[in-house]
């Protein structure tokens, strides 16, 4: 499928909470624009299509119609975890470019799956990792690549939230149930902390980790009843990385006080890195200067790392990948 026009038209599958991330960048854009919208759910679909200027007929609420519609240059899926596949997998079968959320899938023979089918008819393709586009990040790995505190020794990662916690009493949601989420805090949360340590570092080589669920029921909502929690709440492991690098990793929904705390501290022969996407623009670095002891300053980002992930999802569509973009090998 060769598109060559500025201007690319999308369909949005799934129209939850994560869904109005992506509609509020997609307004703030000259070039992508909205065409349809899919969801099961009819209030919300026409609430979103009122909004949103979509006429009734580009309103679904069948995956594969909303896929398969000529008018549409390319698929934004935001649906809850069990159905990513299915959606990547429409989108290839009809050869639409494709910019979904993660995980692509709930396990790993589903993966297998996918990926036989994706290298057989490939197409453009994009993951939602969208914290390599935090400025503090893409800045971050520049001054790596700069060799700016010399060879990596050893890395820390946390992404910590405190949704899950005993104290909110949150009720039972998909995510809570295994056979709709895959995974809990894991795949959730710590699927971005493996893909930071991937954007800065390299790939893994060896793995040990721990799990843990600390709320193991959860009242429904609708029915009122106790379900059982089968995913986890916490996660740690540790890990060697490409060259030897050495990793420790804690992911968890239950971290009072965290709001949306992923941070990465890289520590190099000649000094450390620390950046955390609740700081966006800023960065801490600490490096040896002309005085005795390495000295930390925390430095403003230059304007020139300000990047969206959307706009590259349109170079990608445009088949203008850029070189660090998330591709469906990193889902």
């Amino acid at each position: 499928m060769i598109i060559s026009k500025k201007l690319i038209t999308v369909g949005v599958i799934g129209l939850g909470g994560m869904s109005s991330f992506y509609l509020a960048n997609i307004s703030n854009m000259d070039s992508i624009k909205i065409g349809a919208i899919c969801d099961v759910n009819e209030e919300i679909l026409n609430k979103i299509g009122d909004q949103e200027g979509v006429s009734r007929d580009k309103r679904f609420n069948n995956i594969e119609e909303i896929i398969a519609c000529p008018d549409i240059d390319a698929i934004i899926s935001v649906v809850p975890n069990n159905l990513h596949a299915k959606v990547l997998e429409l989108c290839i079968l009809h050869q639409k470019p494709v910019m979904a959320e993660k995980p692509f899938t709930l396990d790993f023979e589903e993966a297998e799956k996918l990926n036989l089918l994706y290298q057989q008819n490939p197409v453009p393709c994009m993951i939602g990792f969208i914290h390599r586009y935090t400025p503090s990040f893409l800045y971050a790995k520049k001054l790596l690549e700069q060799n700016a505190i010399g060879p990596i020794r050893h890395v820390d990662v946390r992404y910590q939230q405190s949704f899950g916690s005993s104290l909110f009493n949150v009720p039972y949601l998909w995510r809570f149930n295994k056979a709709m989420s895959g995974s809990g805090a894991l795949g959730d949360l710590g699927a971005h902390m493996i893909d930071s340590a991937r954007f800065f570092i390299g790939e893994f080589r060896s793995v040990s980790a721990m799990m843990r669920t600390f709320v193991d029921k959860r009242k429904d909502a609708i029915s009122g009843e106790e379900r059982q929690v089968d995913v986890d709440d916490f996660t740690s492991f540790q890990a060697v990385l490409e060259n030897g690098i050495v990793g420790n990793f804690v992911t968890t929904r239950n971290a009072i006080g965290s709001s949306n705390q992923h941070e990465v501290t890289l520590y190099g022969d000649c000094g450390t890195i620390h950046v955390n996407i609740e700081r966006p623009y800023e960065i801490d670095i600490v490096v040896k200067g002309l005085e005795e002891k390495p000295v930390l300053k925390t430095e403003r980002v230059p304007d020139r790392f300000n990047k969206t992930f959307l706009s590259d999802f349109v170079q990608l569509v445009l088949h203008n990948p850029s070189r660090d973009m998330p591709t469906f090998y990193d889902g």
